[in-house]
């Protein structure tokens, strides 16, 4: 059975309802894949109004993940959470790969190549 995990610094301080609607669709997500999902941030090191500190955005690492498996889950998260929520394809640099480069939201501050979910910015859920 695959399931959701959390690495072992990351925080829960607080989950909104957004949050537990994300958590949801990651753990629908593991089923789907039939492959474990990481946390890699939740609460931890940010600040109000980041959706981060309030419990509104989650981070899922990608390592081991193929090019298929990120495609896939990307477009699986973006139809199940719909439009109030955001999930990014969050790499430091432009991916090689042309179906990969295609999908990236590039942060030159991103820690290594993950999903960043969050509550769609200037919306309220529910």
């Amino acid at each position: 059975m695959n399931v959701v995990r959390a690495k072992a610094d990351v925080q829960f301080a607080t989950i909104a309802p957004a949050g537990f609607r994300i958590l949801a669709a990651l753990d629908a997500l593991a089923r789907t894949l039939r492959k474990d999902i990481l946390l890699t941030c939740g609460t931890e090191a940010h600040t109000n109004p980041d959706p981060h500190a309030t419990g509104e955005a989650y981070d899922v690492g990608l390592v081991g993940w193929t090019p298929a498996d990120i495609t896939t889950a990307l477009a699986t998260l973006r139809a199940t959470l719909g439009p109030a929520f955001t999930v990014l394809y969050e790499v430091a640099q432009r991916p090689s790969d042309p179906a990969l480069a295609a999908l990236a939201f590039v942060n030159p501050k991103a820690t290594g190549p993950h999903f960043h979910i969050q509550r769609t910015i200037n919306t309220v859920y529910p």
